[in-house]
């Protein structure tokens, strides 16, 4: 079995190109996924919740985040954390990429 690679920003091996939005999950493990997400200015999520924690990095831009009717905003670094079964959404005024762990 070969080591995966990859790039999600800048590095020296391949990296997803962005087009307005693109969903790319990294790792499906025992119901959980590792997912990479760009969204273009003025995307979003819309609510839904998941039946575990989510676990959300931001990696580049902004973005707004919903969790149980608070609304935050977020910038590149940031992390948030969302309880089982709490319903959440997004929407970001300029492009955004993030890291989720669900």
């Amino acid at each position: 079995m070969e080591a995966t690679t990859g790039s999600l920003l800048a590095g020296h091996h391949a990296h997803p190109s962005p087009s307005d939005a693109t969903t790319h999950v990294l790792l499906r493990r025992e119901g959980h996924n590792i997912i990479h997400k760009h969204f273009g200015p003025g995307q979003g999520m819309a609510p839904h919740h998941a039946p575990h924690e989510v676990f959300v990095v931001v990696l580049s831009g902004e973005l707004d985040i919903t969790v149980l009717d608070q609304a935050r905003h977020y910038i590149a670094g940031d992390y948030v954390i969302f309880p089982a079964g709490a319903v959440h959404s997004l929407h970001c005024p300029e492009a955004a990429q993030v890291l989720i762990y669900r």
